[in-house]
């Protein structure tokens, strides 16, 4: 019997974890932007084929996915779906999972998302002010200060994680604030400016699966967003991720993951009542604060590096998954998730978030650290010969992954590997999900609650 067809859009780490899981079964294709090592090895291992073309081109897509006759698509990456590669595959009578366009605007359009929270659940919604001109920004900016509230200024679209700026990590002030509001409202003058409480806590994601009724949550994960050791630096798309070896992080409490449940379950609703066409991942970022959860933002795709946590962990075939949340049939007892701790990391060039000056050559023993039980997920990366690579001079190169009984012996394995078995110069946070980080966290927790 002839193997499904599958397709996956887009050339991430996030996509190579993907791929990994659905050439175990399915014919596997792929549209990717470049020749990403480890998509390419699966597709050829699955028997199916891959094109080289802008993932962002709806047209293009469902034209290779009608010519290749594929059962399901699978789109996961903010730039396609917010181009509304899903709704030209639907178009053409394929099943296609993640969002439509005007679905995924929850994450595309930061004031929709937090206008849609504040609606059905304001009470896990923070203070915001939405600035639709620079005349606006002094009363704007004197209210949060008159409340003692430091803010965090975003942009309505989309920015890659990198054009969010905090108080005081990226605003030293209210001044700058102001600055940079005015910044982004005359250089994209037809989008708004989101100004937002600064909330106080410890940040982390819950990715809920949802076939656009029902809704089953992955495992909690904390993200390590800033680009140097004990959270300094720049923002970035994300330097690494840990989840536990239960649903809950170690800081939280059962009604923490329960209060996330019940407002992604009433976005699900409220976006069904809007006749929006909405499966495949609900990504929320919330805080633990002095007074519980508060909503952060949402996204409409598994988290990079987020999902590949999830899928290091993911027992339950992922084609499976795939057809449960097109068809409506995802239940709990349909997705299972390994009792283990994840770990998550990314190597990346010296410059980065900021483009290579150089392209970087690197070498890695990927048969070496896959023996040793990680996992390797190339992203920014091109392959010359059997162990080296080149970077691409943008974006994250390689990650590397490990599923182990605790949080501090995965992160210790990564290390290992990168140390015996990945040369060039790259560098990544040795820190994360490290024994003095965690109890770091749980210090945070302690000192919220006391």
């Amino acid at each position: 019997m002839s193997k499904e067809k599958f397709l996956i859009v887009g050339n991430g780490g996030r996509e190579s974890a993907f791929s990994e899981h659905l050439a175990q079964d399915t014919e596997l294709h792929a549209i990717m932007s470049h020749n990403n090592p480890t998509i390419i090895e699966n597709v050829l291992h699955s028997g199916g084929n891959y094109l080289i073309s802008d993932p962002g081109n709806p047209e293009k897509i469902a034209e290779y996915a009608v010519k290749n006759n594929i059962d399901y698509a699978f789109v996961s990456a903010d730039g396609p779906l917010a181009a509304g590669v899903i709704d030209a595959l639907l178009e053409c009578n394929i099943k296609a999972v993640g969002g439509t366009k005007e679905a995924t605007r929850i994450e595309w359009d930061k004031v929709y998302s937090i206008d849609l929270m504040n609606k059905v659940c304001p009470e896990f919604t923070p203070a915001y002010k939405v600035v639709n001109s620079v005349q606006e920004i002094p009363g704007v900016i004197k209210g949060f200060e008159n409340s003692a509230m430091q803010v965090v200024v975003k942009p309505q679209g989309l920015t890659g994680g990198k054009g969010v700026k905090v108080m005081p990590e990226h605003l030293k002030s209210y001044a700058e604030a102001a600055d940079y509001a005015e910044k982004l409202l005359l250089k994209h003058p037809e989008e708004k400016v989101l100004i937002v409480e600064r909330l106080e806590g410890i940040e982390f994601t819950v990715m809920g699966l949802t076939d656009g009724e029902n809704l089953v949550l992955s495992p909690a994960s904390y993200d390590y967003p800033f680009r140097l050791e004990n959270d300094l630096g720049a923002g970035t798309g994300g330097m690494g991720c840990f989840t536990n070896s239960e649903k809950k992080l170690p800081f939280m409490k059962e009604k923490d993951l329960a209060d996330c449940e019940y407002v992604m379950q009433s976005v699900i609703d409220e976006m069904k009542k809007r006749e929006l066409f909405f499966n495949g991942v609900l990504n929320g970022g919330f805080f633990i604060t002095r007074t519980g959860i508060k909503f952060m933002e949402f996204n409409g795709r598994f988290g990079d590096p987020e999902g590949l946590n999830i899928l290091s962990v993911l027992q339950s075939p992922f084609s499976g998954l795939i057809k449960d949340l097109w068809h409506k049939t995802l239940t709990e007892k349909s997705v299972s998730f390994m009792k283990k701790a994840s770990v998550v990391k990314y190597l990346v060039a010296q410059e980065y978030p900021e483009a290579s000056k150089e392209v970087i050559s690197f070498s890695i023993n990927e048969m070496s650290i896959k023996q040793s039980g990680l996992k390797v997920f190339f992203a920014s990366a091109v392959k010359k010969d059997n162990q080296h690579y080149n970077t691409l001079k943008t974006s994250r190169v390689v990650a590397i992954g490990s599923v182990a009984d605790t949080i501090q012996e995965a992160s210790q394995n990564i290390n290992h590997a990168i140390d015996q078995h990945i040369t060039g110069d790259l560098d990544y946070r040795r820190d994360i999900g490290s024994e003095k980080n965690l109890k770091k966290l749980e210090a945070m927790v302690q000192t919220l609650q006391s």
